[in-house]
């Protein structure tokens, strides 16, 4: 998450628990399998579910977040399962992440502040190397409200039309809004409003 939460990620991953489970996001666990080996990032990655499965799946990985707890939690998962993850302890806003070319990021329920949302996404539409895939999925305005999870601000949830922009130039094989049943840890759980993003940089 942003630097300037940090503090607030800190204390929410604080537990002997895994906030939000230790296995990966239902849309990683759909896409990532089907693609090669090759370099992968992980944007506002928290305790790692996803990052440390990638690896699972022979994928150099590396994650960024801002929270020490985060960060050592997804380190403690890795050791668990006997992967290795580079961790950088960045800013998702402000960070130089994209000064590398990386085969795929994901970005999975990262809600950032309505200003700087726009330029996170285009960075990392442009940090993909040719062919480079993203997997993206958060929740929609409609989730507003709902106990399932997301933020309880209206303004740092998504908007199909707005995420089409943010990621043009990708070539969009799944763009769409969906109701789904989440069960990841205490954080996510029940029926919940989200929007799913998987698009290939063009060659």
């Amino acid at each position: 998450m942003p630097g300037k939460h940090a503090n607030n990620w800190d204390n929410r991953y604080d537990h002997d628990r895994y906030f939000y489970g230790v296995d990966p996001n239902y849309l990683v666990a759909r896409e990532l399998p089907g693609l090669p080996p090759g370099r992968g990032l992980f944007l506002a990655e928290g305790e790692g579910r996803n990052a440390v499965f990638a690896a699972g799946l022979g994928h150099e990985v590396t994650a960024v977040d801002s929270s020490q707890v985060g960060m050592l939690k997804a380190q403690h998962l890795a050791e668990a399962r006997g992967v290795r993850i580079r961790y950088r302890d960045e800013d998702v806003v402000t960070g130089d992440w994209d000064r590398d070319e990386w085969d795929f990021v994901v970005m999975c329920f990262a809600h950032l502040p309505p200003e700087e949302m726009p330029q996170v996404h285009a960075r990392i539409a442009r940090s993909l190397r040719p062919g480079g895939r993203l997997i993206h999925v958060s929740f929609s305005k409609a989730q507003l409200g709902r106990p399932s999870g997301g933020p309880p601000r209206l303004g740092w949830l998504h908007a199909l039309p707005d995420l089409k922009d943010q990621y043009a130039g990708l070539d969009l094989a799944v763009a769409e809004e969906k109701e789904v049943v989440l069960d990841e840890g205490p954080g996510h759980r029940g029926a919940a409003l989200v929007i799913e993003i998987v698009g290939t940089r063009p060659e």
